[in-house]
């Protein structure tokens, strides 16, 4: 019971008002398609205007006297290093 406990806890919490995924039937594909299948807020970084390098960032930056955001990482994207 002790080791129940904190599974328990860490659970993840499932709102009423999000549907759940719908039943994995074979004439469910199309619902399952829909649910997976990313929405217009999901794809939002896509209509970003990003700079193609770091000079031509840098160069716009300081023309529209914006910051800069440098996005760096070390490793696999999904952290399997």
């Amino acid at each position: 019971m002790l080791l129940l406990l904190p599974l328990l806890i860490a659970a993840p919490q499932v709102s009423a008002d999000e549907p759940g995924p719908p039943a994995l039937e074979p004439d469910s594909v199309a619902a399952w398609r829909d649910h997976v299948r990313p929405s217009e807020d999901d794809l939002a970084f896509a209509r970003i205007d990003w700079a193609p390098t770091f000079t031509d960032g840098l160069r716009r930056a300081d023309a529209e006297q914006k910051p800069l955001l440098l996005w760096l990482m070390n490793g696999h994207p999904l952290g399997c290093t």
